[in-house]
């Protein structure tokens, strides 16, 4: 008997220490899993006040010890009961990494982030987009249905005619005066093309000179512009007055060769061509973004809002041109 209890008890024993495995596993496995727990809205946006209180009064210890970690560290934020959006704050890390951290720009950049987080989540009001209808509605995206005109009835018949004219099985061309009939309808084209070329050359004349004087901002400077916003935001007009800023930073880049000026481009198309200087595209970033918030989503902007978009179009100033 008391042999059997022994081989019972060493079979069991295998059992036994699987069992305290899958009790650790279980014990210790969810706090391993707390360990960055996805923060809420609320949470999130308490993280990032405290690391821009820290960087605006310059305490690198506090924000690179307790307020930056968490920022770093997560990974989504939750907005709803199920729902999580990604985010990444590896900027920061990499800011902070530098041996003498720019806590103004680091500043910046935070302020930006929390500006987005205080954006409300809203449509368009139904006049943006009557605005938009209205726009869309009128040259140049819609065009007149264009009438035809004395020249376009004669170019008409000219067609007709050179159609019959050299049309198969005609022998007008045959003979003396098929010959003068042909030099004639030679001269004739040869008139009308001419005619064609020259009201050409006039309109593109004509079109270049009313783009340069009924196009203010072709003629802009950084400092012209940089003036127009300042006019602007004294009149209460923060909204133009925050698109005057931006041109202007622009046209600063532009005339110190940092940065291409052209109308053509989109805001992000400026970004990209800076991915060679991190710098200066860290730096312009949340000068874009806020752009965008506020001219394109309608985002309302105080004097506060103005004067801090302004120390970040100020702070872009201060960098100097890399020497190659």
């Amino acid at each position: 008997m008391h042999h059997y209890f022994c081989r019972q008890l060493q079979l069991l024993r295998p059992i036994c220490a699987l069992l305290m495995i899958l009790v650790l596993t279980g014990w210790f496995g969810p706090v391993q899993a707390q360990e960055n727990p996805t923060p809420d809205l609320a949470t999130y946006e308490v993280w990032v006040r405290a690391a821009l209180a820290a960087a605006q009064r310059n305490d690198r210890i506090g924000l690179e010890r307790e307020a930056a970690p968490p920022l770093i560290n997560a990974r989504a934020v939750l907005v709803g009961n199920d729902m999580s959006v990604p985010v990444d704050n590896s900027w920061l890390a990499v800011a902070l990494d530098e041996p003498e951290p720019d806590l103004v720009q680091i500043a910046n950049r935070l302020q930006a982030a929390l500006d987005a987080l205080a954006r409300p989540s809203h449509t368009l009001p139904t006049q943006a987009h009557e605005q938009l209808d209205t726009l869309l509605r009128q040259p140049p995206f819609a065009q007149e249905e264009r009438q035809e005109t004395l020249f376009d009835q004669f170019v008409n018949w000219l067609l007709r005619q050179l159609e019959q004219f050299f049309g198969e099985g005609n022998d007008a061309t045959s003979g003396l005066p098929g010959q003068i009939m042909l030099l004639f309808m030679g001269v004739l084209i040869a008139g009308v093309v001419i005619y064609l070329l020259l009201g050409l050359r006039r309109t593109m004349v004509s079109e270049a000179q009313v783009r340069d004087t009924d196009d203010p901002e072709a003629r802009l400077t950084a400092n012209t512009a940089l003036q127009q916003a300042s006019e602007l935001a004294r009149g209460g007009d923060y909204r133009t007055a925050v698109r005057y800023l931006y041109l202007s930073s622009l046209l600063w880049l532009d005339e110190r060769d940092m940065l291409r000026y052209e109308r053509n481009l989109t805001n992000y198309e400026y970004l990209d061509r800076l991915h060679e200087q991190p710098e200066l595209r860290t730096c312009l970033m949340p000068i874009v973004e806020t752009f965008d918030r506020v001219w394109y989503g309608l985002d309302p902007l105080d004097a506060d809002g103005f004067a801090r978009y302004r120390q970040q179009v100020e702070a872009l100033r201060r960098i100097r041109p890399s020497r190659s």
